[in-house]
Order: C-alpha cells, then sequence, then structure tokens
C-alpha cells in the first residue's frame, strides 16, 4: 500500500511540474554542460517562442543548443558562463538566439549548473524575450524619421589628444590645408612652442590646452596656423574632455575650423566702421576710441597734444561752388593733413569741417605749436584760388596733457575753448589753452566752436546707418554666429558709447532666461558670470511687463522699478537702462539690453529706433541661428549613432532610386558608393531597378519586413526592412539591412 501511494505521489508531482513548466512565460530547458550544450528536455513554451517543432531542434540543430545561439554571440556568451561558474553555480546572461522565421531574438538566461547521482553536470534554465528593450537600433531608425538635415563637416578637422600616451592624431584633412603633420608624440613638451602656431598665439592655445588636460570639459580658442603655402589662417579650435569611469579626464576630441575668411571680413567691416566715407580718415567715435586708448599708454611724465582743427568761412566756399567741389576739397585737405604727422598719431574727421588729431608722446607743448604753424601754412597754401576768389584757411585749438586735462573729455572741451578764441581773434591762428583762454571769451554751456554740443552720448545721424548695414552684413556672411554677436556688441556698445551690451535667451520652458552674450566697456565689471538660471518667478517677477507693445524698455532711473527688479539691477551696478525684447514667431523669447553705469541718461528717440532696429536684426538671426544649431546637433548625434549600427542603413528617392543617405557601415561595405549614385547601380551593378527591389514594393504599399535578399557581387545575405519616411519634405524610402550570411549559410548547410 505504501508502495502504491508514493507511485501515486510522484505520478502526480510529475504532472504538477510538468503543468507548471509549460504554463509559465517564457521558455524552460536543461542541457549538458558539453561542447555542444546537448539539450535534454525542453518546455512548449521554450518551442512556441522560437517557433520551433521538437522535430525541428533534432532536425535543424542536432539537439545542440550552442547550434541554437546566433553565431555573433557564440564566443562572448560562452565565455561569460565560464566566468560566472568561477563564481558560483548560477548564471544570468543575455544573448541572441536563432528563431524559426529566421530572425535573431534577444534573451535573458537565467539557470544553475546541477550535478546528478553520475556527477555529470547540466543546467536548467529559464529564457525570456527581452527583445524589445533591446531593440535599440530600432529605436533609432525610428528616431531619423525626425530628421530633416544631416551635416558633414567635410572641412573641418578633427583630432584626439590621448593623455595616457600624450599622443595627437589628426584627420587626413590637415596635410591638405596645413601641410606636415605637427609633433604627435609627447604632445606636453611641445605646447608652448607649437611650430606650426603664429607666436602671438602660442601661449593662448598652450593655456586652453592645459585647462583641457586639467579636466576642463570644452574649451575653444582662435589662433593662426601656418598653411601650405606658409600664410597663417585664422582658425578656431574647440575641444571637449571625455572621461573614464572613474570620472578621469583620459583624452580630449577637438576639431580646427578655417575662419580665416570670416575673421578678415569681420576686421576689414570693424575698420570701415571706423572711417570717414569721404575722407577715409577716423570718424568722431573711432577718434575717441584710439585717443583714449593712446591716453591710457602714457606715463606720468609722458606729454601728449589734441588739436581740434576747423576750416574758415567754408561754408561759403561750398554755397558758392557746390557740394561736389566741397566734398573733393575736404577728400584733399584730408590728404594734407595726414602728411603732417606719423603714423602714431589720430587724424580724423569729426564734423562737416573740423578735424581732429592726438599727437603722442610729444617733448612739449612747443612742438604742437609747431604743428599747428604748419597746419595753418599747409592748408593756407592750397592751390583752390583758380577756382574759387575766397582763401582756403584754418584755426586751430590746443590742449596739452596732462597740464589741460587728463581725459578725452577733459581735452576735447580745453581744445574747443582754445579753438573758439582763435576764431573771435580773427581766426587764420592757433591758440593754446590755458587758464586765462578757458576763462576769458569761453563758450556758453553748451556750445562749441565746432557747431555741436559737447555730449558724450551724442551720436552722428550717419553712425546709425553705417552701424547697421555693419552689423546685418557681419550676421548675414558669418560662418560663426558667435563670433558675430560678440563683435557686433563691441561695435554697437563702443558706437553708442554705452556701459554694457549684452543678449538675454530664454530656456525652453520660459521659466527662466540666461545672460549668453556680453560686452562691457572699459572699468566695467562682467555680469555674465552671474546672471544664469534667471527666474521670472523668484527672481525679476513681472520682468515682461517692463516691455511695451514695441517690445521697449527703457528706465532712466532703475531706482523707479518695482524692488526685485531693482535689486538684481542695482547689483550689477546700472544706473539705466534700455532693453528690446527678442521675438519668435511672436513669442517672446529674451532680449537685448543696453545699460548705462556712469548716469541716469537720456536716450534720444533716434538712438531708441537705431538700437530697436539693431535689436530686431540680431533677434533674427539668433534665433535661426538657435534653431539651426540645435538641429545640427541632433543631427549630428543621430548620424554617430547611425554610423556605429551594426545594419547597413541607407534613404531611397523612390522615383529615382537614388541614394540620399548612407551610413558608415554601408560605405565599409560598399567601395566608392556615394549619395546620388542609384541603389541598383551601386549595390548590384545594374542599370534599372532589381526584380526583387523590396522599394518598389513598398512604393506601391505592400509589406517589406524580414525579405531575405543574396547580393553575388558583395556575396551577402541580408535581412531587410524598408519603411517610408520624410526626408527633407519628400516622400522616400528607409531601408535597413542585417547581415544573416553565416545563419543562411548554416541553415544551407544543414538542409544539404
Amino acid at each position: 500500500m505504501d508502495e502504491v501511494k508514493i507511485m501515486l505521489s510522484e505520478e502526480l508531482s510529475g504532472t504538477s511540474l510538468q503543468s507548471l513548466s509549460e504554463n509559465i512565460p517564457g521558455g524552460m530547458f536543461t542541457c549538458r554542460f558539453d561542447r555542444e550544450l546537448t539539450l535534454m528536455q525542453m518546455n512548449q513554451g521554450f518551442l512556441s517562442m522560437l517557433g520551433y517543432s521538437r522535430q525541428d531542434i533534432t532536425e535543424l540543430f542536432h539537439d545542440s543548443f550552442w547550434n541554437m545561439i546566433d553565431p555573433r554571440d557564440r564566443t562572448e556568451t560562452l565565455r561569460e558562463v565560464h566566468r560566472q561558474m568561477k563564481i558560483s553555480d548560477s548564471k544570468e546572461l543575455e544573448y541572441r538566439i536563432l528563431c524559426r522565421d529566421g530572425r535573431s531574438m534577444w534573451v535573458l538566461d537565467k539557470g544553475r549548473l546541477i550535478r546528478d547521482e553520475n556527477g555529470d553536470a547540466y543546467f536548467c534554465c529559464v529564457l525570456v524575450d527581452v527583445t524589445t528593450s533591446k531593440e535599440l537600433e530600432e529605436k533609432l531608425r525610428m528616431l531619423l524619421e525626425r530628421q530633416q538635415v544631416i551635416i558633414e563637416q567635410a572641412t573641418d578637422i578633427i583630432f584626439e589628444w590621448d593623455f595616457l600616451a600624450d599622443t595627437l592624431e589628426f584627420s587626413s584633412n590637415w596635410e591638405k590645408k596645413f601641410g606636415k603633420l605637427p609633433n604627435t608624440r609627447n604632445v606636453s613638451l611641445y605646447l608652448e612652442h607649437a611650430p606650426y602656431i603664429y607666436s602671438g598665439d602660442q601661449a593662448a592655445f598652450a593655456a586652453m590646452m592645459e585647462r583641457i588636460r586639467r579636466g576642463a570639459r570644452s574649451e575653444e580658442t582662435e589662433v593662426r596656423i601656418m598653411d601650405v603655402e606658409e600664410n597663417y589662417r585664422w582658425c578656431r579650435i574647440c575641444m571637449t574632455d571625455l572621461f573614464d569611469e572613474s570620472g578621469r579626464a583620459v583624452r580630449a576630441i577637438g576639431t580646427i575650423m578655417d575662419i580665416d575668411a570670416e575673421k578678415r571680413r569681420a576686421e576689414s567691416l570693424m575698420e570701415r566702421a571706423q572711417r570717414d566715407g569721404l575722407t577715409g580718415l577716423y570718424n568722431k567715435i573711432a577718434c575717441r576710441e584710439h585717443i583714449e586708448a593712446g591716453l591710457e599708454q602714457l606715463a606720468p611724465e609722458q606729454k601728449a597734444a589734441l588739436m581740434v582743427i576747423d576750416l574758415d568761412n567754408f561754408k561759403n566756399i561750398n554755397d558758392t561752388m557746390g557740394h561736389l567741389f566741397g566734398d573733393a576739397l575736404l577728400s584733399e585737405i584730408s590728404h594734407t593733413l595726414q602728411k603732417q604727422f606719423r603714423s602714431i598719431d589720430v587724424v580724423g574727421r569729426v564734423g562737416g569741417d573740423e578735424f581732429l588729431v592726438f599727437l603722442s608722446q610729444i617733448p612739449s607743448g612747443a612742438l604742437a605749436e609747431k604743428k599747428a604753424e604748419q597746419i595753418l601754412k599747409a592748408i593756407g597754401g592750397m592751390a583752390v584760388g583758380e577756382l574759387t576768389n575766397m582763401d582756403l584757411s584754418c584755426s586751430v585749438g590746443i590742449a596739452v596733457y596732462p597740464g589741460c586735462g587728463k581725459t578725452y573729455q577733459e581735452l576735447f572741451q580745453a581744445a574747443d575753448q582754445a579753438l573758439y578764441q582763435a576764431k573771435k581773434q580773427g581766426k587764420r591762428q592757433f591758440c593754446m589753452s590755458s587758464p586765462e583762454t578757458a576763462l576769458n571769451g569761453m563758450p556758453a554751456a553748451g556750445e562749441s566752436a565746432v557747431n555741436a554740443r559737447i555730449d558724450s552720448n551724442e551720436i552722428q545721424e550717419t553712425v546709425g546707418p553705417r552701424l547697421v548695414e555693419y552689423v546685418f552684413h557681419i550676421l548675414y556672411k558669418t560662418h560663426d554666429m558667435e563670433a558675430a554677436v560678440n563683435s557686433i556688441l563691441e561695435a554697437v556698445g563702443r558706437q553708442y558709447d554705452v556701459s554694457r551690451v549684452y543678449i538675454f535667451e530664454d530656456e525652453e520652458d520660459g521659466s527662466c532666461c540666461n545672460n549668453t552674450f556680453e560686452w562691457c566697456g572699459e572699468g566695467v565689471e562682467p555680469q555674465i558670470g552671474n546672471l544664469q538660471n534667471i527666474s521670472y518667478v523668484e527672481d525679476i517677477s513681472g520682468y515682461h511687463g517692463n516691455f511695451n507693445e514695441q517690445g521697449v524698455f527703457y528706465c532712466r532711473d532703475i531706482s523707479e522699478l518695482e524692488e526685485s527688479q531693482y535689486r538684481i539691477l542695482n547689483q550689477q551696478g546700472i544706473k539705466s537702462v534700455l532693453q528690446c525684447a527678442i521675438y519668435d514667431n511672436g513669442q517672446y523669447k529674451g532680449f537685448v539690453g543696453f545699460d548705462e553705469c556712469r548716469m541716469n541718461r537720456y536716450w534720444t528717440q533716434e538712438q531708441v529706433n537705431g538700437l530697436i532696429f539693431i535689436s530686431e536684426i540680431l533677434s533674427t538671426f539668433l534665433t535661426k541661428w538657435r534653431a539651426q544649431e540645435k538641429a545640427v546637433s541632433s543631427a549630428r548625434a543621430m548620424e554617430k549613432i547611425l554610423d556605429r549600427l551594426s545594419a547597413w542603413v541607407y534613404v531611397i528617392d523612390p522615383e529615382t532610386f537614388s541614394l540620399l543617405y548612407i551610413n558608415r557601415k554601408t560605405r565599409e561595405l560598399v567601395q566608392g558608393v556615394q549619395t546620388g549614385m542609384a541603389c541598383h547601380e551601386a549595390f548590384f551593378y545594374k542599370d534599372s531597378p532589381c526584380a526583387f527591389c523590396p522599394v518598389i514594393e513598398c512604393r506601391e504599399g505592400m509589406p517589406c519586413s524580414g525579405r531575405q535578399i543574396y547580393n553575388p557581387y558583395l556575396n551577402v545575405w541580408t535581412s531587410v526592412d524598408v519603411t517610408h519616411l520624410e526626408w527633407n519634405g519628400k516622400d522616400s524610402v528607409l531601408v535597413t539591412c542585417f547581415d544573416i550570411t553565416e545563419l543562411k549559410n548554416k541553415l544551407d548547410s544543414l538542409e544539404k
């Protein structure tokens, strides 16, 4: 009786276990721990999951689980099993297994090694389908549908610095542009004396490389590099650090971009912006800038002189002979003036018939008097008597540094008062500034001998159009928006004589803004580092309400603002502010700002209009650049991912069968393949589409997934997936091919 109970119990136990094994998710199997991983048992879930019958397993794989593993994963899987067995008798690993329908399925294999009473080892395992979580390639392929532009910067030079080996590797286009490769071994020893870098730029280059070596995430600088013709070309070098698992910087990737044309064009435009269009002399703003720079370089014991020159009765010549004659005469006078001075002196035209000269580093005021006499003689001796019965003469006012003043404004006022005195005494003469001339016959407040108010805020009417033209041209032509914007902010700041010019851009969600560009005048402390992640709710509540319907916010006295706004502006030393909103498709995206830190400043409507116009131009190009930058960055990242896929990926025009995009795997397999070639020409050397072409079937609406195609020229079997996508606004076809050659050959061998 007891034996019967035992037999019934064993039978019941076996039935229950069998039922349990057939109903758990996934598949169960046991196999020997031998070379072939010989299969002993498998449940129905195992067979259903992979699509085989028990007979298929025997006929196709000879009951060998080893043969069922994807050939690509066999070696690594076996190595991992042995590694785990050294630690315990349990294993857990992922690999691909061949299915009946020809695809490979990713599985999670969790098992335990068991030994029977004879000491033979076998595995008891559970397989779970994890294909969905492993199909990163498929997800990345779907992401491609969202990409409209893929840009390859073939002209950029790419290089890599291995910190541990201290070596550099450059892409091949270095030699095309710069000739012989620089030293690529013991790089650190050569940084400060890199012969291919212009000597004046070597320190900046070495400093950037040192910051990168110490772990700075990204750095960039502009240097001049000698090309194959031994000319120096401006280049922008950008570098990014790569870190190991411990967070240590181990190498850096960099690009070298040729910006020589843009750099020289910007310098040319800047030079043009500083010159008077008629005479070629420095204009009023440039004169002041160069004179202030010259004053800063003077030692305490050195002297200098500022001369204001005004033509006598020039208006009568203009009215009598006409403006064309007057302009020609002004041009000739400018040429005559320039010949009287050294190259280090500043000569400019500051009004219709008014000129300014700065004599730097002179021994005494006597030299300025001598120069003034030469000017009177040179201009008085010009041959205009044959053309007009009026004599040509001028008057000169002189102020000597440091006795008459130490700043540009002080010297200009003193020289202007001396000029006024010379005019009052009968013209055709010069007058030196002194305490007597300052008190006797001084012009009324706000007047000057050159018929213009002495006002640091005054902007000539001609400055606006020239500056707007400069801004537009540099933005329209530039390939480096960041450098262009910085250059423009500096030009605007100097032309309008403001303390600070800057741009704030909103975050994507509009909750806060960041100071992204900034130019500061002399003595003004930069704020860009302190003005990041400024919250519109917590930091500057209600700030959007400051802008009027034209998108302008002007505040002459910031103390009139709401407390939180006043506090954040006052911390920056601001007294007056003018800001112009940035809009993108009607939505507020930030603002361009102009700060005055010296006084409560009045802005004329003409100045406001000019700054609004410049801000609108900046806004238009900036928003377009940000959108393009985002798209390009996303496209580059996607292209890098696609290039790393083990699949062959390409995009085809279904009407012409021409290749629109090819990933790196495809280019490596098919030598000479290029975009624009027809797919049948590139892959099968045919003049017309293939009869089995999946693109035709996809175009006609037929399902095309998992199609197996053999290419006799490449000797490759592929599993092909084809799907529609929009490429640059046009309906196109995405083709993804997976190599199944080994599997196909194995199956063919088994069938034989």
